[in-house]
């Protein structure tokens, strides 16, 4: 039983690692489930047996890297302040830039995939800093809200959209949400 299941793993495993490597060069878009087997050294049934299709093995592989990168950068401290925006930001920012730079044909068709992930992140990272313990939809409203504009304000650099150095971008978002 335990060769099937390392079995099992390394073929999921080497899937996700072609899959990454054929995301370097290609938008995901343009990236075939033949692509994927014949760079993986597998048949359909055994990419098919592992995943419905290539959103589903991107989501496997994106599923936990969200909240990974916000815990990294915040240390699990749930305080809302100028100091936890900046650490925010910068998990945001990590977050973005390792797919751009590690898909460089296919990151703008990504990160939309990628951006309710890091909301969905964001907002449960945001509830405990606000230590809802019971639902007031302003407080979920501000959550939602400051959870886009770091997102937004995050992405716009990645994406070189804005001349604005990062300090500067984490300042007037700070502004903006503390109205200070």
């Amino acid at each position: 039983m335990k060769v099937q299941n390392i079995r099992k793993t390394s073929t999921r495993q080497a899937i996700v690692e072609e899959f990454i490597e054929l995301l370097k060069h290609k938008k995901i878009e343009k990236v075939t489930i033949k692509d994927i087997t014949e760079q993986a050294n597998i048949n359909r049934a055994t990419f098919y047996a592992h995943f419905e299709d290539k959103f589903q093995l991107f989501d496997e592989m994106t599923k936990d890297s969200a909240t990974e990168k916000l815990n990294k950068h915040t240390k699990d401290i749930y305080t809302w302040d100028k100091k936890q925006v900046e650490n925010l930001f910068q998990a945001v920012f990590e977050y973005l830039q390792q797919v751009k730079d590690s898909c460089p044909y296919s990151y703008q068709n990504l990160f939309p995939l990628l951006r309710m992930k890091m909301l969905d992140a964001l907002k449960i990272h945001l509830q405990l800093c606000f230590q809802l313990n019971e639902f007031n939809d302003i407080k979920e409203f501000n959550i939602l809200l400051y959870s886009r504009i770091l997102y937004d304000a995050t992405e716009l650099l990645v994406v070189e959209k804005t001349n604005l150095s990062q300090k500067k971008i984490i300042e007037e978002v700070s502004l903006l949400i503390f109205n200070k």
